[in-house]
């Protein structure tokens, strides 16, 4: 028995193998290795390059063999919704993910913990709050926050980036008070019964009043940051991403990207999707940049999440621990939509007829419907063809809507991590019969 074990120590490779391709030319992108024989891919990531002969001892009982037979493999995967500069600034927050964190009293001790490590001046940035995945975890509020700090501004971002939770520390440095107005774009300073900030802000447009007031990354940390981000990328494969409403880093997202865009070794082309005053600021047109940064259209938002009671379904949440305990939601909750019928139809004739590919969220029935019927009216009055105008997310889509966008011309951009990672909670979130139509990927290809 020794001697099989042993053997199996050394011929089992340092990491295993899901995926191998040979048999054809494999172009790199790579001045010094153009072409390649094999490649093995591990996790989704290309871990190996080389001849057929090494690349092919890498493999498992596990590993898929692909023989090319003749054929040109060649990297061009496009990353159609992503957020590289959220991302690569959040990798170096305080992670509190239910992910990394099981209980409501290991997040919370974490946060403590960075609030006493936090040097004067400084924010506490916490991403991760997540009671979908966290069974305990109940929205923390201001009194306790505050109970934390009232000196260090601590600010506690949601797993889906569609709510936050602060203290006063921070609604002082972004001299926001109880009589301060919700923006326009769906967000609220949420307030008690008696009137009083509550420590909660919900949607994004509400939550750039934050983010504008943080402590920039210096320019040299941003750069690094995100070169790190293209380089994750580019590891898995992705030569263009569509970056859907930057934020702000270093200063204006769309300058820095542009300037980040002029080093000759940007790994990825990325097509940008400004967010509505970001794109109203620059006056940039549709098609501005070079090879690796080009404005590509705007972003805009219909509805919220569905994990934060924001999604605008046509049928209320369900009324369960879920959705009352954890998510904290009211009985019968119904998520609303953050344009009226009019100020949708001019927001999108504005877009459409200067040309930008629009991509707008939208979650639940109703937000959908209303940008169908938008964009109906549209189409009738300023017919554009090719015009390739997105709709983002689409939880409950129905097989009508599908069919209805389908003749529109609009493209649905599905996600289905939320049923990867969400799809045991849904039942109890919308129900069994909407949560199996939940991102209804195969009715959109069927039709």
């Amino acid at each position: 028995m020794k001697k099989i074990v042993n053997l199996l120590l050394i011929t089992t490779p340092l990491f295993a193998v899901d995926l191998i391709f040979f048999g054809g030319d494999i172009l790199t992108m790579d001045d010094n290795q153009p072409v390649v024989e094999a490649i093995a891919v591990e996790d989704g990531w290309i871990t190996a390059i080389g001849t057929e002969e090494n690349i092919i001892k890498l493999r498992t009982w596990r590993t898929k063999i692909v023989n090319l037979q003749g054929k040109t493999l060649m990297p061009g995967l496009i990353e159609a919704h992503c957020h590289p500069i959220a991302t690569a600034v959040l990798s170096q927050v305080v992670n509190i993910s239910g992910f990394t964190y099981n209980s409501r009293a290991e997040i919370m001790a974490t946060i403590s913990a960075a609030v006493e490590k936090a040097s004067p001046g400084k924010w506490v940035l916490a991403f991760g709050w997540d009671p979908v995945l966290v069974k305990d975890l109940r929205n923390p509020t201001l009194a306790e926050l505050d109970s934390i700090s009232t000196e260090v501004p601590i600010f506690i971002l949601t797993q889906m980036m569609h709510q936050a939770f602060v203290n006063n520390a921070v609604y002082k440095t972004a001299k926001i008070t109880r009589n301060t107005p919700d923006p326009p774009g769906g967000g609220s300073f949420l307030k008690d019964v008696d009137g009083n900030l509550n420590g909660v802000i919900y949607e994004f447009s509400a939550l750039q009043k934050i983010l504008i007031n943080m402590p920039k990354t210096p320019q040299g940390t941003a750069e690094l940051l995100l070169n790190l981000q293209y380089a994750q990328y580019a590891k898995a494969g992705y030569t263009t991403i569509a970056a859907l409403g930057p934020v702000n880093i270093a200063g204006y997202p769309l300058n820095f990207m542009a300037s980040l865009s002029r080093n000759a070794d940007v790994p990825v082309r990325s097509f940008v999707y400004p967010l509505k005053k970001q794109l109203d600021r620059s006056a940039w047109p549709t098609g501005y940049g070079n090879d690796h940064f080009r404005i590509k259209g705007v972003k805009l938002y219909m509805d919220g999440s569905p994990y934060t009671g924001g999604a605008a379904f046509a049928e209320p949440y369900l009324n369960t621990e879920v959705t009352l305990k954890r998510m904290e939601l009211q009985p019968n909750h119904r998520g609303k939509v953050n344009y009226s019928e009019a100020s949708l139809l001019q927001t999108l004739t504005k877009y459409h007829n200067a040309g930008y590919q629009i991509a707008i969220h939208a979650q639940g029935e109703i937000a959908i419907q209303m940008i169908l019927n938008a964009f109906t009216e549209i189409m009738e009055n300023y017919p554009r063809p090719d015009h390739r105008h997105r709709l983002e997310h689409n939880a409950l889509i129905t097989k009508n809507q599908i069919i209805q966008a389908q003749k529109l011309g609009l493209t649905l951009s599905f996600f289905m991590d939320h049923v990867y990672y969400y799809g045991e909670q849904l039942p109890q979130i919308v129900g069994p019969d909407r949560a199996a139509r939940f991102m209804p990927l195969g009715s959109a290809f069927a039709a």
